[in-house]
């Protein structure tokens, strides 16, 4: 899959292309620069439980997903997600370090 996304290296926009193995994530690989990022996900699922990185890896995927099956409803739905989201993982963060 091919998408814009901001690049470490580069510190701007650029085009990169995101490998997904199994239904995740594998890597990530700036297309202007070359620098790649990969995920270790056993190390992931043991930092912060498989379903929530799952979850994680999977939502540029779940997005597109979203996006074509629903146009409106997608596009309506993002203000209220973007001002929610980042409390609701935080939440959900937390209750892993309660266990």
């Amino acid at each position: 899959m091919r998408t814009i996304l901001t690049c470490l290296r580069c510190q701007k926009e650029t085009p990169h292309r995101v490998l997904y193995q199994a239904g995740l994530v594998r890597t990530i690989q700036c297309e202007e620069c070359g620098l790649e990022v990969s995920f270790d996900h056993v190390k992931l699922f043991a930092l912060y439980g498989e379903d929530l990185v799952k979850r994680v890896l999977t939502k540029p995927l779940r997005l597109s997903e979203e996006y074509e099956k629903d146009l409106f409803a997608f596009v309506s739905s993002i203000p209220f997600r973007i001002i929610t989201k980042p409390y609701r993982l935080l939440k959900e963060l937390e209750s892993l370090q309660d266990d």
